[in-house]
């Protein structure tokens, strides 16, 4: 079975107010860390193949962040050469990275089309600088658009552009304005997130000290149903609650990946890896490396892999773990898959559920049987709807 390889690059030149991913802005360790990351990849790489003939191919790299265009080229090259070294990769794999606008120019960019990278994820996220502050972002939308055009300038021609929703004010015209510029670009994919007020970052300390009200529940559906319905009158294939693509050919295949629960790699600080072990009765494994990038390169100088914890995945936490991530899918939930975990079918286990969701019109059965999956408005209902498949576990 083929795997997913993340490669997550902790610096950012300043924190974003919504962000709660691990990142630095110890930019000057930027070296240290390329280097760390080589010996974890290498590392790595000797455990896995321990015992093994050959490791199964890897179908995508990801450059997540972080900031990953924030990384030399010639620091890209070289960890793109080792993991070409270490890793079998299949034919054409998608290497995405993760850019952000006001970090890169043209020659960057071309620059990244020569060493590979054949996909470009953009934190575009408004196009309104007013909203762009709240964000605490520090491009402009002039820096947006000049990033975007100057992508297709270096060749890109699989462009992924994400945009976040649901701010403390936002109103239904001024998202339709972001959806109405966004979709002008022509990208190949979009990513539209609605705002997540995270612990431990500036934008929920100020809603817990009375700053602003969150947007109401209401007017969260009706923004998620606006988002939905334009950009599927734009042509875009609305297949993960929060993604979109123009073609099934141009859907995320990492994301896709994950949602498809395969195995990842996960490399650099605070990154995660699920391994599926061998045999029909042993539990998956997962585990996740330090999220502290100086112990973490101590760690790799020592010669030992940084990890912080790992866990077996038990039959009712897979059975939770698939709830929440395929119910996210336009495909949702592969019954027999489910079935082959649980002691109850799926179908017996949430009967009534699923007679409930399909009368309300959030929910309904493949043609088949084979898979249930959400409509675009128990979408627009998600948390509740897994929260309510979770209590019957």
């Amino acid at each position: 079975m083929s795997k997913l390889l993340y490669i997550h690059v902790p610096f950012c030149i300043k924190k974003c107010r919504y962000c709660d991913f691990y990142s630095e802005t110890l930019l000057r360790e930027i070296p240290a860390f390329v280097t760390a990351l080589l010996t974890e990849i290498e590392l790595r790489s000797q455990r896995l193949c321990a015992g093994k003939d050959a490791l199964p191919p890897a179908r995508t790299i990801y450059f997540g962040g972080g900031t990953p265009s924030l990384l030399p080229l010639d620091a890209l090259d070289t960890i793109l050469a080792t993991i070409r070294k270490y890793y079998p990769l299949v034919n054409q794999p998608e290497i995405t990275l993760e850019a952000n606008p006001g970090t890169v120019d043209l020659a960057y960019l071309k620059g990244l089309r020569g060493l590979g990278v054949n996909r470009l994820s953009m934190g575009i996220q408004s196009f309104r600088d007013e909203k762009l502050v709240v964000l605490g972002r520090l491009h402009t939308a002039e820096d947006a658009v000049k990033a975007i055009e100057n992508a297709r300038k270096a060749g890109f021609d699989n462009i992924g552009l994400d945009l976040i929703f649901g701010l403390p004010g936002e109103s239904y015209a001024a998202w339709q304005k972001d959806l109405a510029r966004v979709t002008a670009f022509t990208p190949e994919h979009l990513s539209c997130y609605m705002l997540t007020l995270e612990p431990e970052t500036d934008l929920f300390r100020e809603y817990k000290s009375g700053g602003f009200r969150p947007m109401s529940p209401d007017l969260q559906v009706d923004l998620f149903s606006l988002t939905s319905g334009y950009l599927g009158d734009a042509g875009f294939d609305h297949y993960e609650v929060s993604n979109y693509a123009r073609s099934g050919q141009l859907r995320s295949r990492h994301n896709s990946g994950y949602w498809q629960m395969l195995p990842y790699e996960g490399f650099g600080p605070s990154a995660h890896t699920l391994a599926l072990k061998d045999g029909k009765d042993v539990s998956p494994e997962r585990f996740w490396n330090i999220s502290d990038l100086k112990t973490y390169i101590s760690r790799l100088e020592e010669g030992r892999l940084p990890v912080a914890e790992h866990e077996q995945i038990s039959p009712p936490q897979q059975l939770l773990e698939m709830l929440m991530i395929r119910l996210r899918t336009v495909e949702g939930i592969d019954i027999q898959a489910f079935d082959r975990i649980s002691e109850v079918p799926f179908t017996k286990l949430y009967a009534s559920l699923i007679d409930a969701l399909t009368r309300e019109g959030f929910g309904r059965m493949s043609e088949d049987g084979r898979r249930f999956a959400l409509t675009r408005a128990g979408w627009a209902r998600l948390d509740s709807i897994v929260e309510v498949f979770a209590e019957s576990l």
